[in-house]
């Protein structure tokens, strides 16, 4: 019998997983796939990646917006507040048995809330990982708490879900879905890139995408002045991706902007689609910024990246990232010399992405189609583990 399942992408970032478990749900005869798109894929200013599911031969069976392109925490909290409204109409229209998501965006909670107040079970993709420094952590683990099936990405992600009380039984190591599509299709050729992003030739350049900081002291415009001082002079082509939409999202789109006119030969776009993207950390000499595909995807490429800030904070890195975490120029360009250099990009050669094997899309749906449904997959037990819990310490903060 089909089974039903609404598949659900909320930004740029999390289709890239979402993407190849879509495509394999849509072709799947056990599965009738309800594709939703939301959140920042239907902001304006942010690109309209929504076109992205279109042009990929998706099917878009609802389009739920809910997020204005006001910065602020107010305005964030306010469309989240629409969101659940928004999602709750959705799900009542299509009906799924399961809904499945992936990763630790916050606007994923409007969708969580919508879920559980209507008894719909959620499969949840990218549990367990940790980012210590971004607001993304605390919202990963209430999805985890909220959700009824986990597909993990490595052995230390499951092991923290069962932590948190999750029963094993539920917990199922697929990888990452993201690395299903980098493994599956051929790498664009220079000259298409170069057709696609407007480079010339086989001139070098690098990547940089940088976003806000959601948790602890503010300095993400202080870290990103020195990362733009840092990379205004080297000799490779800057490529660089806008920030996404957290709240503080404006003074640094501002200072991108500004950036410019110090390096008029700057590219500088909303988005690039899949294709290109990965085409990019193919063809890069290194990538600089905070964002997560330095970790998560750069590895399947051999890319040097350059992590700056605490972000990431917690996250697994393979052998390209280079972590800057001080408020020091001099640190800054120390990485940037250092992910230039040939001897560290040889290093890198055969390594191993510890996010995935490529396979992880197909892990996945067979669960989806093979989990009863009903009360088991829905009354969920608190898994214990024993421990003294005297021996941790209650109530005592731990030093620095």
């Amino acid at each position: 019998m089909t089974r039903r399942i609404a598949f659900v992408t909320t930004a740029r970032s999390d289709y890239n997983t979402m993407f190849p478990v879509m495509r394999a749900a849509s072709a799947d005869p056990d599965i009738d796939a309800r594709i939703f798109c939301a959140g920042m894929h239907l902001v304006p200013s942010f690109g309209d990646t929504w076109r992205q599911l279109e042009e990929d031969g998706l099917d878009i069976a609802e389009k739920v917006d809910f997020l204005s392109e006001t910065d602020g925490e107010a305005a964030f909290a306010h469309g989240l507040g629409k969101g659940v409204s928004a999602f709750t109409d959705a799900l009542l229209r299509q009906k799924p048995q399961i809904v499945c998501v992936s990763g630790d965006r916050l606007e994923n909670l409007a969708l969580f809330t919508a879920a559980t107040t209507l008894g719909i079970p959620i499969a949840h993709m990218c549990g367990g990982d940790i980012t210590e420094g971004a607001l993304d952590n605390q919202i990963r683990h209430v999805m985890t708490k909220l959700a009824h099936l986990h597909f993990v990405s490595m052995p230390e992600h499951a092991r923290r879900v069962i932590q948190m009380g999750e029963e094993p039984w539920r917990v199922v190591l697929t990888g990452d879905a993201a690395i299903d599509v980098i493994v599956d299709r051929p790498k664009l050729s220079r000259d298409d890139l170069n057709a696609a992003v407007g480079l010339q030739d086989e001139e070098p350049f690098f990547l940089s995408t940088y976003h806000p900081q959601t948790l602890g002291e503010d300095t993400a415009q202080t870290q990103y002045a020195y990362v733009l001082d840092a990379i205004a002079s080297v000799p490779e082509r800057p490529v660089m991706i806008r920030p996404n939409i957290d709240p503080g999202f404006q003074p640094l789109v501002d200072m991108l902007e500004a950036f410019q006119a110090r390096r008029p030969d700057a590219i500088i776009r909303k988005s690039f689609d899949r294709d290109v993207f990965y085409g990019l950390m193919a063809h890069a000499s290194f990538m600089i910024g905070n964002s997560s595909s330095g970790l998560w995807e750069a590895p399947s490429f051999e890319l040097p990246a350059i992590n700056v800030g605490k972000r990431q904070d917690g996250r697994v890195r393979g052998a390209n990232v280079i972590d800057v975490s001080g408020l020091t120029g001099s640190d800054v360009n120390a990485a940037v010399a250092k992910a230039s250099s040939p001897e560290f990009r040889t290093s890198l050669k055969g390594m191993t992405n510890p996010y995935g094997d490529g396979k992880a899309s197909a892990k996945t749906l067979e669960t989806l189609k093979a989990v009863p449904l009903g009360e088991e997959l829905m009354l969920k037990k608190f898994h214990e583990i024993m421990f003294d819990p005297l021996a941790l310490g209650l109530g005592q903060r731990k030093e620095n």
